[in-house]
């Protein structure tokens, strides 16, 4: 039932947390930063909780659960008797050479995971994308083409100057009893 919902909710339009407003700043990239968004489901379909978490002092991310997450999961249909459902859809920005592709906790199944190297350039875009690594059975909808549509901070010492990183992706989930 966990891949189905998620396949569910995969399918819908993906939350962008991260995404600048136009009064918010660019995405950091001289130090590692993660998102997340978990979403809680009843045995009934209906949307319980949406919480969102960065490790970005400062963000604000309440538009990442929107009414249209909430229709998504909705949409997604009933769960296993007697049981909550969560799933959290996560980012990791790592740069320079060293990945953080996350660790599950005990407990939770990976659903898909994608792993993107980015370069940066000095204006704060990307330059290039190359998905490096997937796995599990339900890939992230997030890729190359939502990556470039992001803002990064520009890089104040030279506009010809250009920052690797990698970009980890995933999605996964656990169930749990109702008290």
């Amino acid at each position: 039932m966990l891949a189905y919902l998620a396949a569910a909710m995969l399918a819908a339009p993906t939350p962008t947390p991260a995404t600048p407003a136009p009064d918010t700043t660019p995405l950091e990239t001289a130090a590692p930063w993660w998102e997340k968004i978990t979403v809680t489901v009843d045995d009934k379909g209906a949307q319980q909780s949406c919480r969102y978490e960065t490790s970005a002092a400062g963000a604000a991310g309440a538009a990442a659960c929107d009414e249209a997450m909430a229709d998504s999961i909705t949409a997604s249909g009933k769960g296993s008797q007697g049981l909550f459902q969560k799933v959290t859809f996560e980012r990791r920005f790592s740069p320079g050479a060293t990945l953080d592709a996350g660790k599950l906790s005990p407990g939770d199944t990976l659903l898909g995971r994608q792993v993107m190297f980015l370069t940066i350039d000095g204006n704060g875009a990307i330059s290039s994308c190359k998905v490096v690594a997937t796995a599990g059975d339900v890939p992230p909808d997030y890729g190359c083409a939502e990556a470039r549509k992001e803002q990064f901070k520009a890089d104040a010492t030279s506009a010809n100057s250009a920052r690797q990183a990698f970009m980890t992706v995933m999605a996964y989930g656990h169930s749990e009893r109702l008290a």
